[in-house]
Formats: C-alpha cells, structure tokens, sequence
C-alpha cells in the first residue's frame, strides 16, 4: 500500500513539473510580452541586439514573437538536445560546427545573417553594415535542425512546386538533362551530370542524405545577371534553351501555355468549343449585340481599359492567371527569382522613410511548403512553423495542416473534425501539453491531430514514471502511409518524392496514372536496361517505382458467403509493411490489436472498390476518344473529362480519405455516392446519348439520302420528321445534362446546400416547365402541318382537345411548383421550423409527380394517334429528375 502511494505522488509529482515546464513555454502576452523581450535581449548576439534596436520600431510583432519564442531563450549550442530528447543522437554531429559551441540565443542575425550558402545570389551586400538575406531557407534552418530537413527533401513537401504549378518548366529542363547524358545510374561522368540538374534523389539515400536542387542556385544567378546585365549564363541557356527559347524565368507566360487537368481552371479558360461550336451557329446575336459579337469572337474591354477580341477567356491579353500565386502557390510553393538590385526608400512608419538595399524577388511573399529558394533550397519550414515564433504547438495543431489540406479535393481538415479524434481535440485540447518533447500518449494529448499519426515523436509513461519513446518521429511523411490516394488509382507511395524523375528514370512511371500492374513492367523495363548496359549499379530500393509489397488475399467471406472475417486482405510484405505497422503502432497507443487490424482490413477494401471505379470510369473516357466523341487535346473541357475529374481528383478522393479518417460522411455522401451516383453514372448516361445522337442522325442522312432527286412519300417525309424531332430532343436532353457539369462545379464548392439549393433547383424546375411549354407549342405546329397533309378534320379535333387538356395540367404544374419553391423559401427563412416546411414542401413535389404522370399518359394516347409524330419526353424527363433532385435536397435539409 505504502508503495503504491509513493508511486503515485511520483507520477503526480512528474505530471506537475511537466505541467510547469509546458506552461513556461506557452506565448506570453500583455506586459509579459515586454518582460520576455528584456529577458531575450540579455541572451542575444550583439549583432541581434543591434537588429532589434531598429526593427522594435519597424516591425515591432516579430521582434514580440521572436522574444516568445524557443529561439530566444536558449542558445544555439542546446540544439543537439532535441535529439536527445526524442533519441535521435547521432544526428547532433551534423549540426553546423559554429551552432556547437556559440554562447548566444537564435536571433535574427543568427538566421539572417549566418546564412549556410555564402554564394547564394540574393545576398543583400550591405544592411547598414550587416550581410543579410530576406529570405531564410531550409538550408539555413538544417545547420541547427539536420534531422528535419533530410526527412523533409524526401517528402512532396518538398517537391510540390516543381510538381504544380511548374512541372511543365522543370520537365522541360530535366528533359534535356537527360538528352544530355544525365543518368543517376550511369557512369561516373553520366552521374555527375544528374547531380548538376536534377535534385539527386536516386545517387544518394532516404534517412541519411539531405536533398537540394542546386542548379537553381546557378539558374537564379544567372537570371539575375540576365536583368542587369543581358548577358545569359550557361544555366540559363541550358533552361532557355530546354524550354524553346520561350522563358528566362518560370513566370514569363503566366502560365497560359500549360493545360493539365491538376489546374482545373486553366483548360476551360483555354476552351475551343466557343470557336468551334458557337461563333459558327450564331444568327441573331451578330445583330443584337452588334460590336460585341463578332464572328472571330467576343469583345472584351477589361475594367473598361484593355480591349481585345477573344474566343476564350485565356486569349485577353490582360488575362495573367493572377489566382496561381494565391491559390496553386500558397500551398505548393513558387520559385523565388531574384531579378536585381537596388536602394529603395521604403516608408517604416506613417510619415516616415529610409533608403536601404535590397534584391528585387518574384514568387516571394509565400510560405509554401515546396517553395523554391534562391540558395537551390527546395521545400521550407515555415509552411508549418510560422515566424518568428516557431512554435510547436501551432506546427501540431490540426489547423496547421488544415490550411492546404481542405476543401473538396482533400477535406483532410474536415474529415477530422467530423471524427472522435477531431471531437476529442475540440473538447479537451486546451489543456493538452503542446510543446511536450516527446509527445507523451495519455499524459500530454488524449487523441491524435494530423502531426502524431503522421510525424510525432510518440512516448509512453510507466507507472513510476519512467518515460519510454516508443514511435519515433519523422517530418518524412511518407514513412507511416502505403497508399497513394490523391491519384488515378490505387497505387502505393513514390520510392522518391520527384514524379519527373520517376519517368525518365524509373521505368518510365507515371505516379498520376500508371496502373498497379504497371509497377512490374516498370520493374521490368528497369532490369532491362541494367541487361543492355545503360544502368549500372542500381540500389535495389530505386528497382521499383513505388514502395512495393502488397498482396491482394481471397480469405474472406464471398458475396453469399457465411463467412467471417470478410473483405478481401491485402498482405503487405517489404517496405509497405514497415510503413503500415508503424502506423498501426501509433493507432495501438489508445485501441486493441483487433480494433486496429480490422479497421485497416476495412479500409484497405475501399482502396480496392475505388481501384475498379476508377478504372470503369477511365476506360469510358478512353471510349470517348476512340468513338470520336470527345477531343483529349484539351483534357478539361468537355463533359466526361470534367466528370473523370471530378472521380479522381475529388469525390475519389474523398471516398478513401473518409475511409481511413475515420470520416463516414466523407466516405459516404461526399465520397462515393458523389464518385458512383453523380459524375459516374452521369459520364454513362451521357456516352449513351451520344451514341443514341449519331445513330440517329446517321439514319436521318441515310433517309435524306434515299429520297435525294425524287418525289418523297408521305411514309418517307413522316419517317424524317420523326427522326429530326427525335435527334432535336435527344441534343436537348444532352445540353441539359452537360449544364450539369456547371452546377456540380457549385455544389462542390460548399457541402451544405441546404435550403438554398432547393430554392435553387425549384427555379430549374420552371425553366424546365417553360421548356415544355416550348415543346408543346412545337407539338401544335407540327398538328398544323398534318392538317395541311389531309388528316381528317375530326382526328386533329380530337387531338387539339388533347393538347389544351396538356396546357392546362401544365399550368397546374407550374402552380404547384410555385407553392414548392414558396414552401422551400420559408423554410429558409424560419429555421426553427425548417422540418415541418421542408415536408410540405416535399408534399407538393410528390403531387407533381402525379400531374407528370397523367401528362406521360396522355403524351402516350397521342402517339399511338399520330405515328408520324414524336412525342417530346426529353422536357419531361428532364423535369422529372429536377423534381428528384429537389425531393433529395428536400431530405437532406430535413435530416439537417
């Protein structure tokens, strides 16, 4: 008894001083902030001191931060303690050797002024006596952080920009490299000339080898010479020259020549279907809109100053794609080009000026996280760990991560804020022990953030209080994952972080959109080349594309099989197994061996399930192409490549997220209804009618063609017409479903339509209502026409009456569509009473569908009457899946 009490007044005493330390550690604001600024400033370098003395008045917030900070409060000698802390110690001799041993805190000169690249061109050669740089990069950060780096360049991370918005300019170069000689895997010179262009991922190793692109050092100096001087370097050739002679930096077409459906603005931007399926058709408009529109397109004069004739949006001189700096660049990262020097009056406080030097930088501001910097630093810190506080708890806070990874093509944050993990956080993460190192499971957090599954330093506390690490941390995201799921298919994570580079290299991969079964041949064509002579020496990690080892096992229950456990299981074996049990021992922290072996089981089928999806849905769209029915030059414009989009790029991915994040609304609603019952069966229904469309029109020509130069039958001109009336409804029906594309766009944007999407698809129902109302005037032409052909007066009577009978059950509809759109509104409007409205609502939609099917009825009588008329069911058609859509939306806002 007596021992059980000491043991625990120690676990409590542990607790407390862990308590204490981490609350040391937290900001301090108010007075305390000025407090922590004195304390710093006794702690700093006098060149820091001297920094502060200026910038306290110029940039008072990060000098506050700073003095927050972890930097400020402890010198740069205790670096190497963090790997003591988190067992990591033999990465304290890589620690640059002036951080060893200096007596001072990390300040601003310490960052900006001890830069690890001397010969980076974006040197500032004077800041009133102090050699500075702006931009402080990974590199910089490696002297005192080692470890973080080299698990970071291994990373997309890293690599992101140079993925998007940028691959086509660095292809381009790495492209050339390759006609050059470069081969990681070549002889010594062929070696040589890789390291020279490529980030040398392949001639060097994961967990040992810190990664940069050093040509873009040279690059960007030689660009900077180019605008002072016009001179080109020979880097600057090389990349010139690889490229066309078209660019001198990455930026200089504002990317308007690269199409690829990873921008999905860009080919609808850049859309040829104005030109070729518009202009040419246009009657009336030429008239009305005379000095508008014109036949080589449509005037546009940009904010009333900048006139241009365009038949796409891309083609307006003033158009520059302004939206990649804060959208694709934000997350992904730019390129930083310095362009130049100069001494620049910069206004510090309102009224007040200095001259100072500084380099000219484009793509900069940006904190992305595969940011390109000037010293070939690829990939930066402060994508996570914002300055100048560089703070740990904000680097593990869900937030962190959930600034890129949002939205409805990786609702990353949004899934984890729907499950217990992200319920837990929300209830008890105040009180967590954020700065802790290391993380200690149930004594500092209760529930993982993206940061402990992922990357996190992850320890456990004995009964006497004895802390064990038993997961250690990594910033290499890959080390915890097997599959890839923001790609076509489901295919494991990259052997290397570089997607160009696993093309030219690795067999020819595509990490986009190769197969699984790919992976061999790729192997395949790997081994070849060694056998011909062309590879030398390969490390058998980089004989494969990907990561490899899974086997798909039939050990389950079949459909209609009483057998448990069910789903099929995918064995995995190699290096997919040390990345799955590593993550399985982070789940086993908090949940059984059970809970979490069957949790993968289950998830892993949905990799599978979306596998089959996706390869149906692709195959369509390669039917398309074959067929003739879509064009691929353009892979973003049409209707089944926006749908294909959408599978992959989107709902695809939302499925498997959901899955695996424990998000069944994600997996569900967002994910796989959104991937099967909207852009799936809409891709199908939109193949069928374009098949249904050409046949049709290929028996009309062939009637038309049979009655050329002679005197055509009333059989014949009936049949023709019969025909044209059906090639007009079926064109009508597929320009109704194509506007879908459009409004999926809308819907995308925000997963909760509520009230007002059904307000929205009550106004398409009455577009549709006057659709119909058009159809049924067409109806009494062609009875006209019948007339003039010699029907009996009695059975176009008969007829007549049938129609007016039509008109007034339509008016009837559109009434009640009135009353369902008056319903929808008040329930938008009075919440509190949202269920009761959205049943009344649904109601009237129910009574509708009863008018649409006396409406079928009677369209029916009227074609067995008249043979050689068409009945128009596409109008109806069209309303009945409105009608459907609202009564969804009407369920939906009454489950909410």
């Amino acid at each position: 008894m007596k021992r059980a009490l000491i043991m625990g007044l120690a676990v409590l005493a542990l607790l407390a001083l862990s308590t204490m330390a981490a609350a040391a550690e937290e900001p301090m604001f108010g007075d305390a902030a000025i407090e922590a600024l004195q304390k710093a400033l006794d702690k700093a370098s006098p060149q820091t001191k001297q920094c502060i003395a200026c910038h306290v008045d110029y940039t008072p917030s990060i000098v506050y931060e700073w003095a927050m900070s972890k930097h400020a409060q402890s010198p740069a000698s205790k670096a190497g303690e963090i790997y003591d802390k988190i067992a990591a110690p033999e990465w304290k001799d890589k620690i640059a050797d002036w951080a060893k041993n200096y007596e001072y805190t990390v300040g601003c000169y310490e960052c900006h002024g001890k830069f690890a690249d001397q010969e980076r061109p974006d040197v500032i050669q004077n800041h009133f006596g102090f050699k500075i740089v702006t931009i402080v990069t990974r590199k910089d950060c490696a002297q005192c952080h080692p470890k973080e780096s080299t698990e970071l360049s291994w990373t997309w991370h890293a690599m992101g920009s140079m993925h998007s918005p940028f691959v086509p300019w660095y292809r381009a170069i790495a492209k050339k490299a390759v006609a050059e000689g470069a081969n990681p895997f070549g002889d010594e010179e062929a070696k040589k000339l890789y390291e020279k262009y490529f980030p040398p991922y392949l001639t060097h190793k994961r967990d040992q080898d810190d990664i940069y692109w050093e040509f873009y050092k040279y690059l960007a100096a030689d660009i900077m010479k180019y605008f002072e001087t016009g001179e080109m370097g020979e880097a600057l050739k090389f990349a010139y020259d690889a490229t066309g002679g078209q660019y001198i930096t990455p930026y200089d077409w504002d990317f308007k020549q690269w199409l690829t459906p990873l921008w999905p603005a860009q080919p609808p931007a850049n859309t040829t279907l104005v030109r070729k399926a518009i202009l040419p058709k246009l009657s009336k408009a030429y008239e009305k809109l005379a000095g508008t529109v014109t036949p080589e397109g449509i005037k546009i004069n940009a904010m009333g100053q900048i006139e241009a004739v365009v038949d796409n949006i891309h083609s307006h001189p003033a158009f520059r794609n302004g939206y990649t700096y804060h959208a694709c660049m934000e997350c992904h990262g730019s390129i930083v080009v310095p362009y130049g020097r100069e001494m620049a009056q910069v206004e510090t406080q309102p009224g007040v000026t200095m001259m100072v030097e500084r380099v000219k930088l484009w793509g900069w501001p940006n904190n992305g996280a595969a940011r390109v910097d000037p010293d070939g630093s690829h990939g930066t810190c402060t994508a996570c760990h914002d300055r100048h506080m560089f703070s740990l708890k904000q680097a593990r806070e869900p937030w962190t991560c959930g600034r890129c990874h949002i939205g409805y093509d990786h609702p990353h944050i949004e899934i984890y804020e729907e499950s217990a993990h992200g319920n837990i956080h929300t209830a008890y993460g105040e009180g967590w022990k954020w700065e802790a190192l290391p993380w200690k499971v149930g004594v500092d957090y209760n529930a993982p953030t993206c940061a402990t599954c992922h990357m996190s330093t992850i320890a456990r506390v004995d009964m006497n209080g004895n802390v064990k690490i038993e997961i250690p941390g990594t910033h290499d995201l890959t080390k915890r994952l097997v599959w890839d799921q923001m790609h076509f298919f489901g295919i494991p994570k990259g052997v290397i972080p570089d997607k160009v580079q696993q093309a030219l290299f690795l067999g020819g991969w595509s990490q986009l959109a190769s197969f699984p079964e790919d992976i061999q041949k790729a192997h395949e064509a790997i081994k070849a080349k060694i056998e011909a002579g062309e590879y030398k020496d390969v490390p058998p990690e980089y004989m494969y594309p990907v990561f490899v080892g899974f086997k798909l096992v039939e050990d389950g229950g079949a459909p209609g099989e009483h057998k448990l456990p069910r789903m099929i299981k995918i064995e995995y074996t190699g290096a997919l197994a040390e990345h799955r049990n590593e993550m399985k021992m982070v789940c086993k922290q908090c949940h059984s061996s059970q809970w979490v072996d069957n949790y993968f089981r289950t998830a892993d089928q949905n990799i599978i399930d979306y596998d089959i999806t996706a390869r149906f849905a692709y195959t369509l769209l390669q039917i398309a192409y074959a067929e003739g029915l879509a064009d691929p030059k353009n892979p973003l414009d049409e209707f089944p490549e926006l749908m294909w989009y959408y599978i992959w790029h989107h709902q695809g991915r939302r499925w498997r997220n959901g899955a695996f994040m424990m998000g069944p609304d994600y997996a569900h609603w967002y994910g796989i209804v959104d991937t099967i019952m909207e852009a799936f069966n809409k891709m199908v229904n939109w193949m069928a009618l374009q098949l249904e469309v050409r046949q049709t029109m290929q028996e009309l020509e062939a009637l038309k063609a049979a009655a050329a130069g002679g005197q055509m039958q009333p059989a014949l001109v009936a049949k023709i017409q019969e025909l044209e009336a059906k090639l007009a409804q079926l064109q009508a029906k597929l320009a109704a479903l194509e506007a879908t594309a459009a409004s999926l766009k809308q819907q995308l944007q925000s997963f909760e339509g509520g009230f007002a999407a059904v307000e929205e698809q009550v106004t398409g129902l009455q577009t549709n209502i006057e659709e119909l109302q058009k159809q049924l005037e067409q109806l009494t032409q062609q009875l006209e026409q019948l007339r003039q052909m010699g029907v009996p007066e009695e059975q176009l009577a008969q007829l007549q009456s049938s129609i007016a009978q039509l008109q007034q059950l339509i008016e009837q509809t559109k009434a009640a569509a009135a009353k369902a759109e008056e319903q929808a509104k008040a329930a938008s409007e009075r919440a509190a009473k949202a269920e009761e409205k959205a049943m009344r609502a649904e109601e009237e939609v129910a009574g509708i569908k009863d008018m649409l099917k006396e409406i079928l009825h009677k369209l029916e009588l009227m074609d067995e009457k008249i043979g050689a008329v068409s009945r128009n069911t596409y109008a109806l058609a069209g309303l009945a899946l409105a009608l459907a859509v609202i009564a969804l939306g009407l369920a939906v806002a009454r489950r909410q």
